[in-house]
């Protein structure tokens, strides 16, 4: 390759890089971030795109609550139907709006103004709720063409104007997403005074780990540009699962928390994503956590020495997350040798149960033979040590 070519190409790779670097931080920073597929929806997109080509071929409107528990992707679900699935599948206008922490004028005015704006009709200033709504009623009824109307984070705050929009949705022959977490799903539509105007409802799951390690490495692939191990996507949604469920927007947390790190091309280890998911397993660091150590271990050497052989290995290699069962292993034989005591397989195994139960070290939900820890392992380590010399010296 000639050095002009050399050059065109090396030119090609770094603005290639920089324009990755210009619009990864989208993808952890932009709450309303649409990816480019919605990863282990498809049975749901198939639900709701079914009910709406129904609506729209057959001429009426519909109103469908879409809920789950927060955190879950309710958020990411409507925006990707609105973006991705209507308008390659039917000749509609859509709407979204946000209702979270604005109140009822504030939503009306800012779905006449995107009303508005989608059909190519003048717009009218006002101030006047009333006002407002008449003007968004007449721009809605007039336009030829069909609307979906997003309102998102519905609560006791803005129950009522979700309905009065369903109700008009039915006159127009327009369609209505509502969506919203379970806890206010449940408090709305199960009440005795609910007057929520909905056909349908369409509830979304947690998703399994496997599930959400899927869609942790298409985040990563599309914000980082480093990228990160697998053994760390792992990571982190073992944490973010055994603490907090599988929710998408725990380990997009705790993927903010690296993004500093790895734009500059710093290595992340499993001291890294420890601090950053430590705003969900906080417990791990109460001094009571510690104290159930001195406590276990009080007269069982074994589970000393396995915590500290453990231990001990993450700290030595700290790219390392987890430690399968065959190395730990491996590692008490020899300090079992070291110290004149007896090894035995099924001692390992009853020290490790004992230690699991505990909280102290954890099976990774992707298979029982990795195990790891949350707090850092130095300190669990120095703990292991200094007892298991006190038990020695004891007895």
């Amino acid at each position: 390759m000639s050095l002009r070519g050399l050059y065109t190409l090396m030119k090609n790779k770094l603005l290639s890089t920089m324009r990755r670097a210009d619009i990864s931080p989208k993808g952890l920073f932009d709450p309303y971030y649409v990816p480019s597929t919605l990863l282990h929806r498809e049975r749901e997109l198939d639900t709701i795109g079914g009910i709406y080509a129904d609506s729209y071929s057959d001429d009426y409107g519909i109103n469908c609550l879409v809920h789950g528990i927060s955190g879950v992707g309710n958020t990411a679900f409507s925006r990707y139907f609105l973006t991705k699935v209507v308008p390659e599948s039917f000749d509609a206008y859509t709407v979204y709006v946000d209702a979270k922490n604005k109140d009822t004028l504030e939503i009306v005015s800012e779905m006449s103004d995107k009303i508005h704006r989608q059909t190519n009709t003048p717009v009218t200033f006002a101030f006047d709720l009333d006002v407002l709504w008449l003007q968004l009623k007449r721009t809605a009824s007039a336009s030829p063409r069909k609307g979906v109307f997003v309102i998102d984070n519905i609560d006791e705050s803005n129950e009522e104007i979700y309905s009065k929009v369903a109700r008009l949705s039915k006159e127009i022959k327009a369609s209505t997403i509502g969506v919203l977490n379970s806890h206010d799903y449940r408090l709305l539509t199960k009440g005795n005074a609910s007057h929520m105007a909905y056909d349908t409802e369409l509830p979304l799951d947690t998703y399994t780990q496997s599930q959400l390690y899927d869609i942790v490495r298409m985040r990563v692939e599309d914000t980082f540009p480093h990228g990160l191990t697998d053994e760390i996507v792992r990571y982190v949604t073992d944490i973010c699962v055994e603490f907090d469920a599988s929710k998408p927007k725990t380990s997009v947390e705790a993927l903010k928390a690296l993004w500093p790190m790895a734009s500059k091309g710093q290595e992340i280890d499993s001291d890294t994503v420890r601090a950053a998911t430590a705003h969900i397993s906080t417990f791990a660091h109460d001094e009571d956590y510690m104290d159930t150590i001195d406590t276990i271990s009080m007269n069982d050497f074994m589970t000393l020495l396995v915590l500290e052989a453990l231990t001990e290995h993450l700290m030595r290699y700290k790219t390392e997350t987890y430690i399968d069962r065959q190395t730990l292993s491996e590692i008490v034989q020899v300090k079992c040798e070291e110290q004149g005591v007896r090894y035995a397989e099924e001692d390992i195994e009853k020290s490790l149960q004992t230690l699991i139960f505990q909280s102290i070290v954890f099976e990774s939900g992707y298979s029982r033979n990795l195990l790891y820890v949350l707090v850092p392992p130095e300190i669990l380590y120095d703990s292991a040590m200094t007892l298991r010399r006190e038990l020695a010296r004891r007895k």
